[in-house]
């Protein structure tokens, strides 16, 4: 990108996905994913599950994002400096670190008695605000419109919850429980229907928000990165696991075939994967200059 394009035509940001901004698509993502784990096993007190889903966030999600900052024996003057009544960055390290520490010490408990349901609750009370964290911060960016829209959080809630459920479904079939996999297979696809209804609502609202909004819409849509939406998005993050879906409600959990629940679960998480770094890839700066139609390509950063 030449300098004097910088924010004269669409400008996409760079520094949440380029370089080191990959470390950070990654750290949301899993702590999302992590803390959709915990929560949905909480239902089911499936105790295996709630434990992959705390050492994904803390392990996964919690290095890539202490990696992302560069100093990670420092994160803690972000919450201090920062403070928490105006950053979503400080709040979201707040949420995280009190969902592991009490989510860790209802692990410990569990393996010599009842927690309790009370603590569970308010672990479940920060996975929550976790899975919601990521989006809640990318909104507060109003210089991109593809992220100033209240619809961002919500995409995020369902499809961490989702990706959640998911994973937890393959936790209980691997351990034989069939029964709890009927109930979880229910929640999926509520979330799944969810998602669906979600992801083209969030992308039309933001297409007639603003003239930056559509121009992010058409770069992800029919520009440079149409053929990561359609065929990793659409066609395995969305079109395999519903036909998973359909197979087992007409056949049965129990007669579904195992790989193919699996590859199910593993292209669903791909296609979350993917709307996220789209998000991020596609996220465009207003030109500070107002720009005629046919110079509406974004820049390539």
């Amino acid at each position: 990108m030449e300098t004097y394009d910088w924010m004269v035509k669409y400008t996409p940001q760079s520094e949440w996905i380029e370089r080191r901004g990959v470390l950070l698509w990654l750290a949301f993502f899993f702590i999302e994913l992590g803390a959709g784990i915990f929560f949905m096993a909480s239902f089911f007190d499936n105790i295996q599950a709630m434990l992959a889903g705390w050492l994904v966030c803390a392990i996964l999600g919690g290095g890539f994002h202490f990696v992302f900052l560069g100093k990670p024996a420092r994160f803690w003057r972000i919450i201090v400096s920062s403070g928490w009544q105006t950053s979503w960055i400080s709040r979201g390290l707040i949420f995280v670190s009190l969902f592991l520490i009490l989510g860790l010490i209802h692990l410990v408990l569990t393996t010599w008695a009842d927690s309790g349901v009370a603590l569970l609750v308010v672990i479940d009370i920060f996975a929550f605000l976790t899975i919601i964290y990521g989006g809640f911060a990318m909104n507060y960016v109003n210089g991109i419109p593809l992220w100033n829209t209240a619809l961002l959080p919500v995409l995020y809630i369902v499809s961490g919850l989702l990706g959640g459920a998911e994973i937890v479904l393959g936790i209980t079939v691997a351990s034989g429980e069939i029964s709890s996999g009927i109930a979880i297979e229910e929640w999926i696809r509520i979330l799944m229907i969810g998602y669906i209804i979600l992801i083209p609502i969030y992308l039309l609202s933001t297409r007639y928000t603003s003239v930056t909004g559509k121009a992010s819409i058409r770069y992800m849509l029919l520009g440079r990165w149409s053929q990561v939406f359609w065929g990793v998005v659409v066609l395995v993050g969305i079109i395999v696991p519903v036909a998973a879906i359909i197979s087992s409600y007409a056949m049965g959990l129990e007669t579904t075939p195992v790989a193919f629940l699996y590859t199910a679960i593993f292209s669903g998480l791909i296609g979350d994967l993917t709307i996220r770094y789209l998000i991020l890839r596609c996220g465009l700066y207003a030109p500070l200059i107002p720009i005629s139609g046919t110079q509406s390509t974004p820049v390539r950063s």
